[in-house]
């Protein structure tokens, strides 16, 4: 009878083991869902939006150009281009990697509020990646 209750613990703990040992070997490369939100727009870390665009432009485009974005992230800089453009570039936590959003010009008092560092949600319709992931016509939360 001890050696049934033994057999049994043993044979528990080995289930256990299995099954903790399997879910790292989990399909961890499964495509990301964005589901849309109430307004048809899709939110997504800056992080995450620049991977994706790192690691296929192509299926990333497929998702994410011409669909409104909600991107959230860490203000990198601010900046006034010389034909009076404004834009913000979102941090991605990588070596030269941003999410460049574009701001009409007279959202430029939302703009003068805030400073680099800051934590916000930027919301504009993405036109793919060039130099790093491109977002126009943008507003900050």
């Amino acid at each position: 009878m001890k050696i049934l209750k033994h057999v049994s613990s043993v044979l528990l703990i080995a289930l256990f083991i299995v099954l903790a040992f399997g879910s790292l070997f989990e399909d961890k490369d499964k495509e990301k869902e964005y589901k849309p939100e109430d307004d048809g727009s899709i939110r997504i870390s800056a992080e995450n939006l620049y991977k994706e665009y790192s690691d296929n432009p192509v299926a990333a485009d497929e998702k994410f150009k011409g669909k409104t974005l909600k991107v959230v992230g860490y203000i990198g800089l601010i900046n006034q281009e010389k034909d009076r453009r404004i834009s913000i570039l979102l941090d991605t936590k990588t070596v030269n990697g941003y999410i460049f959003c574009y701001f009409p010009e007279y959202r430029s008092k939302d703009i003068a509020k805030l400073k680099p560092g800051d934590y916000r949600t930027v919301k504009g319709e993405c036109t793919g990646m060039m130099v790093g992931v491109v977002l126009e016509d943008c507003e900050v939360y």
